[in-house]
């Protein structure tokens, strides 16, 4: 409990300064190593050896983050996707041997590569605000979730994925998240309906963020994806809600902006 309160006054303030005071340049080279990182746990949690399989997997997968961080124009997005739809139907092809760790690998690319739409999120109006918003309302609702769970709960959200985890801890963490989000973002001056729209996203499509990587850690055997963070595990422990948080985020505020 100690190292985890010490790593969090480290880390929170760190998180607040990158994301409202950090020149973008280096907001994109943290979330580059971030990514690098992250993506660095995912190969390791099947426990097989560092090969060159996972070193080009790796490598690939810093080359992607960059040019997204960096180059991140509409032709970018674009090929981004159709990347992700032909390397589907590439390993459709492959046998089902072959095809597992491969497809394992590049999911994990997706997964943390996701991470950088962090970035995209910053370039709305009152964007770092709005980012900050993001993580204030998921670490509010994960505290919601989690103490209303131990409090009330009664019916498994996934027992066989996630066994603690209870469906009235999650609408505690939804309500509760959306509640602080949108206070937050009274604080901070943010469009009201734009701090509604991330902390709800955020909350609801964060529960399966957190479920997909439990089933990912459950599969290998694993507890935490590494001990980077002390008391908190790894990369992916910490952001385990992040990745489909800020991407569903990024994609709705999108659609708002070109509907309204």
């Amino acid at each position: 409990m100690i190292k985890r309160i010490v790593s969090s006054v480290i880390l929170i303030p760190l998180v607040v300064y990158l994301v409202l005071k950090a020149d973008l340049l280096y907001v994109r080279l943290s979330f580059l190593l971030i990514e690098a990182l992250a993506f660095s746990e995912w190969l390791g949690l099947d426990s097989r050896p560092f090969d060159f399989k996972k070193s080009l997997y790796l490598s690939l997968s810093i080359i992607l983050s960059f040019v997204f961080l960096f180059y991140s124009m509409y032709f970018v997005d674009v090929l981004f996707f159709a990347l992700v739809v032909s390397m589907i139907v590439g390993f459709s092809s492959l046998s089902k041997k072959e095809v597992f760790y491969d497809y394992y690998y590049f999911v994990g690319a997706l997964y943390v590569i996701l991470y950088s739409f962090g970035v995209k999120l910053m370039g709305f109006n009152n964007g770092r605000w709005l980012l900050l918003l993001l993580f204030v309302s998921i670490w509010s609702g994960d505290s919601f979730a989690y103490f209303c769970g131990r409090g009330f709960g009664r019916h498994k959200l996934s027992p066989l994925i996630s066994p603690k985890k209870t469906i009235e801890g999650a609408v505690c963490g939804v309500l509760g998240g959306v509640f602080i989000g949108v206070l937050f973002g009274l604080f901070a001056k943010v469009n009201i309906l734009d701090a509604f729209i991330v902390a709800f996203v955020s909350n609801v499509v964060g529960i399966f963020g957190d479920l997909s990587e439990s089933v990912v850690k459950r599969f290998f055997s694993k507890k935490d994806s590494s001990h980077l963070i002390p008391g908190h595990g790894g990369i992916l422990d910490r952001l385990d809600s992040f990745s489909f948080a800020v991407f569903f985020s990024y994609l709705v505020l999108e659609c708002k902006t070109l509907l309204f």
